[in-house]
């Protein structure tokens, strides 16, 4: 079964994009190009957490609830350094590894 990551932001399109660009591309790297990396809206949250391939949500919003998954603040792929970035990425790659 493959892994599932989300990136879960308010509209969907731009934000989320390039957090999904940056995790496929290292899952890649990392030689794991079956991680399938969604972009969705976190309205649309709750029809993926049922899902037994979900390892991980990436928001890029400040979110108020609970989740059965880990939760990872995205927002350094919009406005972290290329620092902070790698150092997300790296703990993305560490739970996907995990699970």
């Amino acid at each position: 079964m493959s892994k599932l990551i989300v990136v879960a932001c308010g509209a969907g399109i731009n934000t989320s994009t390039i957090a999904e660009d940056s995790i496929k591309e290292r899952m890649v790297k990392e030689g794991m190009p079956e991680v399938d990396v969604k972009r969705i809206l976190m309205a649309d949250i709750d029809g993926f957490l049922s899902r037994s391939d979900l390892v991980l949500v990436v928001s890029m919003m400040k979110i108020f609830r609970e989740f059965d998954v880990p939760v990872i603040q995205g927002m350094p792929f919009l406005i972290g350094t290329q620092a902070e970035k790698d150092v997300l990425l790296d703990k993305i790659v560490e739970i996907v590894k995990a699970s």
